[in-house]
């Protein structure tokens, strides 16, 4: 009789670890999954970090003298913002035309009769940041160049930017927002204001 206790005994002991060591290996695989999961996640969603950039500089090219189709801004100046120090930027924008018909043939206009043409960075070209290290920021961007009143006005850019990448610390870099700028017109030297606006991951 005594023997046969001995048995049951070890019978459900031995059932009690055999659950004991289920749950264990539940909550193990549970916590694995757990962290593919987050390195999935982390993997799927670089850190990116918030950046600003204000440009200061003077514009040439030929939409400063023919705003129109297929003319150019050329604009280069001293630029200062987060992760950069002191700097220099650069940009050169081309326009193209608004309805498909060709080099010349534009339809949009503001109410004081100035022209507004779509605009991006002038082929072969990137625009690029240089920041106080000597390491360089380049971008792509598009978007609208448009006269602020009557044919001949001082013009505005209002576009989007992609990172393309960089040299030194931003080798290999990331990022996009929105970018801004003036240009004046008529004066001896023109003047431009800048303004990059959005993420940078590197």
């Amino acid at each position: 009789m005594v023997f046969h206790h001995v048995l049951q005994s070890d019978k459900e002991e031995g059932k009690m670890c055999s659950r004991f060591t289920k749950k264990m290996l539940v909550g193990l695989f549970a916590i694995g999954a757990g962290f593919a999961l987050l390195g999935t996640a982390v993997g799927a969603n670089p850190f990116v970090l918030d950046w600003r950039v204000l440009g200061f500089g003077v514009v040439s090219g030929t939409c400063e003298t023919s705003f129109g189709s297929a003319c150019t801004s050329i604009s280069t100046g001293s630029a200062q913002g987060t992760h950069i120090g002191a700097g220099a930027y650069s940009m050169s924008l081309t326009t193209g035309n608004d309805n498909g018909g060709g080099i010349g043939t534009n339809n949009a206009t503001n109410s004081s009769g100035g022209k507004c043409l779509p605009a991006n960075e002038t082929s072969g070209t990137t625009g690029t940041i240089t920041a106080a290290d000597g390491s360089t920021i380049s971008f792509n961007t598009v978007g609208w160049l448009c006269e602020e009143g009557a044919s001949g006005s001082d013009y505005h850019y209002n576009g989007t930017y992609r990172v393309t990448g960089g040299t030194g610390r931003f080798s290999g870099a990331v990022g996009g927002g929105s970018l801004v700028a003036t240009f004046e017109k008529g004066g001896l030297t023109n003047n431009t204001y800048t303004k990059i606006d959005g993420t940078i991951n590197f």
